[in-house]
């Protein structure tokens, strides 16, 4: 009679029976060009906003889990150390495939300092929860030498993983980093068109919090600067990255300021620190699309200001002493038919969690790409070509989301090849 097998060869081969299923299938299956793109991030920190079953992903075709961190020394993806999160995490791709079972869902991997916490949970394998893809999410290269790696990265990467697993990344609002510390911090365009299903464009959070003046946050167009959306989308094309292998992203949150003079409300009027904290942005000078609509609401109509820029393609609203820059259902549209002017492959929401609870903006851009992509005109759009010397260089990206620390301490180039490995298995379990 044969020897019975150990436990441990028998689990190996039960791991090397799914694999070669699943090669197989994938080779019998490449995947069909992409025809648009309407994904949403997730924020897991903030899914108390909105639990991932209350999401209509019908509204979307990928939904980006954000985000697992990378342990600087161990490197490794670190589990969230709060128990919510992990089942969250174990249970997203199921979750969302259960309302639509046509949505990609993609894991976005950050970099993060990992504490002890953190790191308890760094034993466990993320790759058995069912993703579709990875996104490369390093909120940002800061010197050259750092963006040669982000290339070489997003390379070894495509060469792991198998044909139909997808390859994004979370990029700056432009191909060029404009305050970083070091001069000439340019993205490697040949490799991320190479390699990247596409780049996901953070064309928002182009101004400080600290600043002492209130700013549109998120305008299409700046003539007298290089902060604007418009501007960054455009620098991507202009760097060799196909239309086709673009999306644009749209806030779900405001930048908000307290006025200095309630009666001196409009954009660039004197203000005296960051608007409120508040419960969904948990920070001050950030306000969820939800909250900016209820402060609209709850103030008395005579105090309440809703402008609406025509130049910039932007709103801010102005309620008593807190004026916040947003982007409402016009503007979202406006940038959506631009997009399309310029054949981008979609678009991104940042974070689904913090629409209201009719997502209205989720819905109202669906139903704008669908338009803008079928019209015949595209609308008339202006300005694509943004190229003016810019007045004063745009700040760094600053979202409300939790940001990735750029350091010269932590290199991507020696992530373990266990990461990339993980990468490769994520599309193999399929729950």
């Amino acid at each position: 009679m044969a020897a019975k097998p150990s436990t441990g060869n028998a689990r190996l081969l039960v791991v090397i029976s799914v694999v070669a299923v699943t090669l197989s299938s994938l080779s019998l299956a490449v995947a069909a060009s992409l025809e648009a793109v309407r994904a949403g991030y997730y924020l897991a920190a903030d899914a108390r906003l909105r639990p991932l079953a209350e999401l209509d992903a019908s509204l979307y075709t990928h939904l980006y889990y954000y985000a697992l961190a990378v342990h600087p020394a161990r490197r490794t993806l670190l589990l969230p150390a709060e128990p919510g999160q992990v089942r969250l995490l174990a249970t997203f791709s199921r979750t969302v495939k259960a309302k639509n079972r046509g949505v990609k869902t993609v894991l976005s991997v950050g970099t993060a300092g990992g504490g002890a916490a953190a790191a308890a949970g760094s034993g466990s394998d993320p790759a058995e929860n069912g993703f579709d893809g990875i996104d490369v999410a390093w909120r940002f290269p800061a010197s050259a030498v750092e963006m040669a790696e982000f290339g070489f990265l997003v390379a070894e990467w495509r060469a792991a993983v198998p044909p139909g697993f997808l390859l994004t990344a979370t990029v700056y609002f432009s191909n060029h980093v404009f305050d970083a510390p070091f001069a000439g911090v340019d993205y490697p365009s040949d490799s991320v068109a190479r390699n990247l299903d596409w780049v996901n464009v953070m064309a928002f959070g182009l101004r400080p919090a600290s600043a002492n003046v209130t700013a549109f946050d998120a305008p299409l167009y700046d003539r007298a600067s290089h902060y604007s959306a418009s501007y960054g989308v455009v620098s991507w094309l202009d760097a060799g990255v196909p239309a086709s292998k673009v999306v644009m992203g749209l806030p779900l949150y405001g930048r908000s300021w307290f006025l200095r003079n309630k009666a001196n409300n409009g954009v660039g009027a004197p203000a005296v620190s960051s608007g409120p904290k508040q419960r969904g942005s948990n920070a001050t000078g950030a306000m969820s699309y939800a909250e900016v609509q209820w402060l609209a609401a709850t103030r008395t109509s005579s105090a309440v200001i809703t402008a609406y820029d025509n130049a910039s393609v932007a709103t801010y609203v102005s309620a008593g002493d807190v004026w916040v820059a947003f982007d409402g259902v016009a503007v979202v549209a406006e940038k959506l038919a631009f997009a399309a002017h310029c054949g981008l492959l979609g678009y991104f929401l940042w974070p689904v969690n913090y629409d209201d609870a009719n997502l209205t903006v989720s819905r109202r851009a669906s139903q704008a790409w669908t338009q803008s992509k079928s019209s015949p005109d595209l609308r008339n759009i202006t300005g694509a070509r943004q190229t003016q010397a810019p007045v004063q260089l745009p700040p760094a990206l600053q979202s409300p989301a939790p940001t990735a620390p750029t350091s010269a301490s932590f290199s991507w180039r020696t992530l373990d090849v266990r990461l990339q490995l993980g990468a490769l298995l994520l599309v193999f379990y399929q729950l």
